[in-house]
């Protein structure tokens, strides 16, 4: 039982950290489309992050992926 709390912990902090840098991303990658005083809509839950890329980075494609479309 401690095994798997310890897992869920480790994972947790993980995904904490990874949504924050994603959302970081976000908002810049938003503002590099629409321009530094846009309102950036709320930012999405992160994907699974591919080999080779980090959550910064994809939070930037999906930033400006949201901001072409409106």
């Amino acid at each position: 039982m401690k095994k798997y709390f310890l897992l869920l912990l480790i994972w947790s902090t993980f995904s904490i950290a990874g949504e924050k840098e994603f959302c970081e991303g976000f908002k810049e990658g938003y503002k590099l489309i629409k321009g530094d005083m846009a309102l950036v809509p709320l930012c999405p839950l992160a994907p699974l992050t591919p080999i080779g890329s980090t959550d910064f980075r994809e939070g930037l494609k999906a930033g400006m992926k949201a901001a072409k479309k409106k």
